[in-house]
């Protein structure tokens, strides 16, 4: 399938500026591309695009945004008792960007984005099984500057051992062990997981998954930190009229400001989509994330403590014209706030749009 999408707008704030933004009229195109396949064994989904944003004023950064993304998933049933599935993301993206839950939410360039998780399920017996999976996440930024800081790689290693109790429930207890490795700046780090939790089918449409429990995180140069660590996602489909997600995380994350080593971050997203007719699409997103960082001495200096908190809305209206047509339009709202005095970041940007889609 063949997807193109152009559309025009007005951004108030290009630059993320804290006060008197700069606003521009833009220019968005997109084209994807989607493929299928599907055998009692083998499943595989791929979906590429590739867009784009111009801006029409003269900017103090620069005047276009990239977006460009692949997704690639595999389920290979190997044997009756062994399933083998990979989940690769491939991204090229300009900052900032909230769905991903990572890098900066200030405007700072492109960078080069990459989430792939390869795993192993194989049922020992009818009730129990075990789910071996490694993921790597790679972060680069064309902006040396800021790669000085953001650059790294990350390997994480899991085991989930797995108990159904009940048809529509499943115990489960996790091990994980993560490495980061950051090209230049000194927060290498170790860390050990230990979680707990189920996944649970309430009904057809409606499944949960919920993992809590400890994170132990031992850095290369500098000292060691601990505490909880919750994930839990939620999804709901009723045909092809609605379909809701909804994902949540709290753990030590990764610093998205200088002089920092690390920080306490709760991220959430949310993320709908509604046929109210044969005709008509409304879909909307929200996410946000609260981060909590710690006074210390990292970095040779004293760096007081102070939060950050950032969201997105988002919400589009879809008309389809006929079988290949349809009309669009939709806002987005994006907002950062800190008390962080040095280090406070704040702003708020809006945006409107409307275009055509295109698909055959």
């Amino acid at each position: 399938m063949v997807d193109l999408t152009v559309s025009g707008g007005y951004d108030d704030n290009v630059d993320n500026a804290p006060s008197h933004g700069q606003g521009s009229g833009f220019t968005s195109g997109n084209l994807g591309l989607s493929y299928t396949f599907g055998e009692p064994r083998l499943q595989l989904t791929l979906n590429a695009g590739a867009g784009g944003t111009y801006y029409y004023s003269t900017l103090s950064t620069q005047n276009y945004d990239i977006d460009l993304t692949t997704t690639f998933k595999i389920n290979y049933e190997a044997t009756p008792r062994l399933t083998l599935a990979s989940n690769v993301l491939l991204a090229y993206l300009t900052e900032p960007s909230f769905n991903y839950g990572v890098g900066l939410v200030t405007r700072n360039g492109n960078y080069f984005y990459t989430s792939d998780q390869f795993s192993a399920d194989y049922a020992w017996t009818k009730r129990f099984s075990t789910l071996s999976r490694y993921t790597l996440m790679v972060v680069k930024y064309e902006n040396s500057s800021v790669g000085a800081f953001q650059d790294r790689v990350e390997n994480t290693f899991g085991n989930e051992f797995r108990l159904m109790v009940a048809p529509t429930t499943t115990l489960v207890g996790e091990y994980r062990f993560e490495v980061v490795s950051y090209d230049q700046a000194p927060l290498d780090s170790t860390t050990n997981f230990v979680l707990a939790g189920f996944d649970h089918t309430f009904n057809p449409q409606l499944t949960a998954t919920l993992r809590g429990g400890d994170e132990f995180r031992s850095y290369t140069q500098d000292g060691n930190q601990s505490g909880p660590y919750f994930e839990g996602n939620l999804n709901y489909t009723v045909g092809r009229r609605t379909t809701v997600s909804w994902a949540n995380w709290y753990g030590i994350g990764e610093p998205n400001v200088t002089s920092a080593q690390s920080r306490t971050t709760f991220h959430t997203g949310l993320e709908g989509k509604f046929n109210l007719t044969s005709r008509i699409e409304a879909s909307g997103s929200f996410y946000y994330e609260h981060s909590d960082y710690s006074s210390s001495t990292f970095g040779g200096g004293v760096n007081p403590s102070f939060t950050q908190d950032s969201f997105s809305l988002g919400i589009s209206l879809r008309y389809r014209i006929n079988r290949l047509l349809v009309v669009q339009g939709g806002y987005n709202h994006t907002e950062l706030t800190s008390n962080g005095g040095f280090f406070a970041q704040k702003y708020s940007r809006n945006s409107v749009f409307a275009g055509v889609n295109l698909t055959f």
